[in-house]
């Protein structure tokens, strides 16, 4: 059996810290994805995606291939959430974003995400260009060999390419199975004192706690406790 754990952005850490300080308990919940049944029960559409990557899916189908991901369940709601790392959104991203399953599906806006994947991919490249990002040997297995990082006149990263494919199959899985499923990047923004901030510098620097936490509760429906509750 092959099996990709996809990691969670580093600044998970710091928002969970704010969740947790307005009762929201977060815990990590594995999920762990087949792809040979996945793909059995979503046929039409992996042959739309392998169409759009210029890819066959016999590779993926004699792999046992696994995808791990670690949810964070936001409770007492139903949520479960994953913070993008910069690197996921990228233009083989947006190639599986442009799947017609996404006509079905309302847990992130999808026109945001595609704007990310086009103007962001810059971004990625700090974090996205490491052996264990860009290529390694599952990577290239299933996919073929990678190019030099950051360089795409050939076959490009093998990597990023395996990280969209595994993303895509995330989606589908929680639609199918009816997760409540939130996604967030860096880039996602929000108000605070009348200006527009993002919530990755604002987790960078430990700032903008409050309205972090409002936007956030705003997402999954959850009453923030008043200020007399938390300090009891």
């Amino acid at each position: 059996m092959a099996t990709l754990s996809i990691t969670q952005n580093k600044l998970i850490n710091p928002l969970q810290q704010y969740l947790e300080k307005i009762d929201i308990r977060t815990d990590f919940l594995n999920v762990e994805i087949d792809f040979k049944k996945l793909y059995q029960q979503y046929i039409s559409h992996f042959n739309e995606l392998g169409e759009e990557m210029e890819l066959e899916w016999n590779n993926f189908l004699e792999a046992n291939l696994n995808f791990s991901f670690d949810l964070l369940h936001l409770q007492p709601t139903d949520y479960h959430l994953i913070f993008e790392p910069e690197y996921h959104l990228n233009r083989y991203r947006l190639k599986t974003l442009r799947n017609s399953f996404y006509q079905d599906i309302s847990f992130f806006d999808l026109q945001k995400w595609r704007t990310y994947c086009r103007s962001k991919e810059k971004e990625a490249f700090k974090g996205g260009l490491t052996n264990e990002i860009w290529t390694y040997p599952l990577a290239e297995k299933l996919l073929g060999k990678a190019d030099e990082p950051g360089y795409f006149g050939g076959n490009g990263s093998s990597g990023w390419k395996l990280h969209a494919i595994a993303n895509f199959c995330l989606d589908l899985y929680c639609h199918q199975h009816k997760i409540k499923f939130l996604r967030l990047s860096s880039y996602d923004s929000f108000m605070a004192q009348g200006k527009i901030e993002l919530l990755g510098n604002s987790l960078k620097l430990r700032k903008q706690e409050q309205p972090i936490q409002q936007m956030m509760s705003r997402k999954i429906g959850y009453k923030m406790p008043k200020n007399e509750d938390l300090s009891n």
